[in-house]
């Protein structure tokens, strides 16, 4: 590599390549785990050659190019060394803005006020020492959670969550419901997200259906965005059209870890009930599902990951996943399966599972509506199974929030 930076022929050095990123100056590999002792070492050795000093018998011209070499070189070691300043970076790489007036999450703050605490009212020495080594376990664990989000470019990590399902009809699901979208306001509502009719004028979805959108610079928690379709069995036609007057989000969700992913949205006019739109019924609060229980998952989301949404209705059988397995398995990329969320899947089977197009759409056990489509890791992956709303956390909060908003 040092080679390159010398011509050839007349072996003086050559102005850096503006188009190198600070990987490729640094010769290592584009990556967020990348190995600080080679990075150190890469450092030294273009520090070893490049530096100034290195340079004061040779002309003006190799000088100034040497002093830009070991300034970019000492720029680049410092942000890739630093894990922050290295995801921030790997960031600006792909086009990714990062906004100015970016605000620490409260409740990260609170949890360094409360360690900051822990930390002055420390009776020994040890206990500083223990409260040093929790530390470094929770700095781990956030490190993990960035080089996951950093694992594929080409995909997201967490999927607006029916793989390997088969064509059905509204008939047997009349409680569903399409949310459909005017994602760029060109008046083009399509179907986005999926919910349940839980009263004549109140459905049951996902939180995360409702928040701003970077691509396309809109927020969709503004009612107006919306229309909800019911009674039909196909994603572009047929059934009643609804507008929306409001929509409720669940006041403790939280975008980045997908907790208390559930809502509530308000029709401006009752629905029509008949023998394909009808009303739900959940399940009560406080009840868990048996682990391997069978269950049903409804909705219009793509078959494949990268493939078209179907028309007509779809429909699969998955089971419940055992919770601690679950909550092991998404451990390994920095996911929190928390106590409010149920896995289902099949586990080491690639499929089925929810996709882009389900979110928020229900998952049936006998009838009752348990879990509400949230995130994965892709879709009908083997080792990660699909993460739903816990619906049984939240039965008393849909309840009081129908009640308070009718």
């Amino acid at each position: 590599m040092i080679s390159n930076l010398f011509c050839g022929n007349c072996k003086a050095l050559q102005a850096p390549d503006k188009g190198n990123n600070y990987f490729k100056i640094m010769g290592i590999k584009e990556s967020y785990d990348l190995d600080e002792i080679e990075l150190a070492n890469k450092y030294k050795d273009l520090q070893k050659y490049l530096h100034p000093d290195k340079f004061a018998t040779r002309d003006k011209m190799e000088q100034e190019i040497s002093a830009q070499y070991s300034s970019l070189v000492n720029e680049a070691y410092k942000t890739l060394l630093e894990p922050l300043a290295r995801g921030i970076y790997m960031l600006h790489l792909r086009g990714k803005k990062i906004p100015e007036k970016t605000e620490i999450d409260k409740e990260f703050l609170m949890k360094i006020m409360e360690k900051n605490e822990e930390v002055e009212n420390a009776a020994s020495k040890a206990e500083i020492m223990q409260l040093n080594e929790e530390n470094k376990t929770v700095i781990k664990d956030l490190q993990r959670q960035v080089s996951s989000a950093f694992f594929d470019v080409n995909s997201e990590r967490y999927l607006d969550k029916v793989i390997q399902g088969s064509p059905t009809s509204i008939a047997k699901y009349p409680v569903l419901a399409q949310l459909l979208l005017d994602a760029w306001g060109s008046q083009e509502y399509l179907q986005h997200c999926a919910g349940i009719i839980l009263t004549s004028r109140h459905v049951l979805s996902a939180a995360h259906c409702f928040q701003y959108n970077e691509n396309t610079k809109r927020n969709y928690s503004v009612p107006t965005h919306w229309r909800i379709r019911v009674g039909s069995s196909y994603r572009t036609r047929g059934g009643a059209m609804h507008k929306l007057k409001t929509i409720i989000t669940h006041e403790d969700f939280n975008k980045y870890y997908y907790t208390n992913d559930i809502a509530i949205v308000i029709v401006s006019k009752q629905f029509t009930f008949n023998n394909n739109v009808k009303q739900s019924t959940i399940i009560k609060q406080g009840v868990e599902i048996n682990v391997d229980s069978p269950c049903q998952l409804v909705g219009w989301g793509v078959l494949e990951p990268d493939g078209p949404q179907p028309d007509q209705l779809q429909h699969t059988i998955l089971n419940i996943i055992d919770h601690k397995i679950c909550e092991y398995r998404y451990s390994t990329i920095g996911a929190v399966i928390q106590d409010s969320m149920m896995c289902a899947g099949r586990l080491d089977t690639a499929g089925p599972d929810g996709c882009f197009g389900d979110s928020g759409g229900p998952l049936f056990y006998k009838g009752l509506v348990v879990g509400l489509v949230s995130f994965g890791y892709s879709c009908g992956h083997k080792y990660y199974p699909g993460v739903y709303t816990k619906v049984s956390h939240f039965t008393n909060w849909v309840v009081n929030t129908v009640k308070k908003n009718k």
